[in-house]
Parts: C-alpha cells; sequence; structure tokens
C-alpha cells in the first residue's frame, strides 16, 4: 500500500474523530446517508463507519454479542465493508433511517428493539418487544429498524446479515409470523 494511500485514509480517520464520530451518526439523515469518501462513484466504507459500528453491536450491552466476537468480526471484515457500500448506495433511506437512531455511546433507542427481538428468537417471549413498542417513539423506532432490516436481508444476504443473524440470533420481524393480532 502506498505512503499517498496510507496518509489519505489516516486523513479520513482523524476528520471522522474531529468531527465528533457519534454526534456525526445522530445527525445523518436519509438524504445524506451515503459516506462522503467515494471512489469512482462507490462508496468507500471504513471499519469506524457508522453503519458498520452498528452491525458490529458496538455501544450496545455485552450480552447481545457472541463469544470470540472479534475474531468472528475480522473474519467477516471484507464482506462487511462491500456490504456497506451497497446498503448505502441501495438503501440510503433505510439506512439514514436505523442511523438516525443509532448512538455509540449507549446505543440508543435500538437498544430496546434489540433486546426485545433477542428475547423473542431466544425465549420465544415477545412481551420486551411490546413493551418497547408502548414507550413513546417506540413504535416509529421499530419502524425504521424494520425498514432497514429489510433491506439488510435483501441487500446484503451472504455477508452482513449472516454477520448480524449469527451475533444475535434475530432472523426477521416477529410481528409478520406471528401476525399482529392483539398487538397493543
Amino acid at each position: 500500500m502506498g505512503r499517498k494511500i496510507r496518509a489519505a485514509k489516516a486523513s479520513l480517520v482523524a476528520a471522522f474523530l474531529a468531527a465528533g464520530g457519534a454526534a456525526t451518526a445522530k445527525s445523518v439523515d436519509a438524504s445524506s446517508a451515503r459516506p462522503a469518501n467515494t471512489i469512482g462513484g462507490a462508496a468507500s466504507i471504513n471499519w469506524g463507519d457508522p453503519l458498520i459500528r452498528f452491525l458490529k453491536l458496538d455501544g450496545f450491552p455485552a450480552y447481545l454479542k457472541i463469544d470470540g466476537f472479534a475474531q468472528f468480526a475480522q473474519f467477516y471484515k471484507e464482506r462487511l465493508l462491500s456490504d456497506a457500500a451497497t446498503l448505502y448506495d441501495k438503501y440510503p433511506d433505510q439506512v439514514g433511517g436505523l442511523l438516525s437512531l443509532y448512538q455509540k455511546a449507549d446505543a440508543g433507542p435500538l437498544t430496546g428493539i434489540l433486546i426485545g427481538l433477542e428475547s423473542f428468537y431466544k425465549e420465544q417471549n415477545l412481551q420486551p418487544l411490546l413493551d418497547y413498542m408502548k414507550t413513546p417513539g417506540g413504535l416509529d423506532n421499530y419502524v425504521k429498524f424494520e425498514s432497514f432490516f429489510s433491506a439488510l436481508r435483501a441487500g446484503a444476504p451472504e455477508g452482513a446479515f449472516q454477520f448480524f443473524y449469527k451475533e444475535t440470533g434475530i432472523a426477521g420481524n416477529p410481528l409478520k409470523q406471528i401476525g399482529t393480532d392483539g398487538v397493543g
């Protein structure tokens, strides 16, 4: 790798850190979900990108992650980077919606969603998800997450989706699987 490329990567990382990565992730909206650094029209994603951090569950409770997580993430690294670029290009609204909810420091509103979904898939208990959806903004947040999750399944079924599924055990939307009669 040439000296100019290394310098360019270092300056991008420095610029991201200077901009306050978490503040940047909070302020992303659907119109600016695509990463700023592009090469030849295709998005170039780095390991510190907000979407990659979400997929790696940075800032989420440790029990959501599998054992040996660091090695597992390294195994999927190239696929995650490629799939994140694809998601930014094909599904900017869905990515923007998800990133508007993600906060690295405490994971933000996504924690309640992921805990509820994990509870359903591991224990067949839908109640934590239903309880979260009754909180102010909970249903809207869940709709944003589900929109992104559908895009993840469609746009990255062999890479990022498999990584996220193996990491969390979350396979889909349980409300679609069991019906929504009586929910609310």
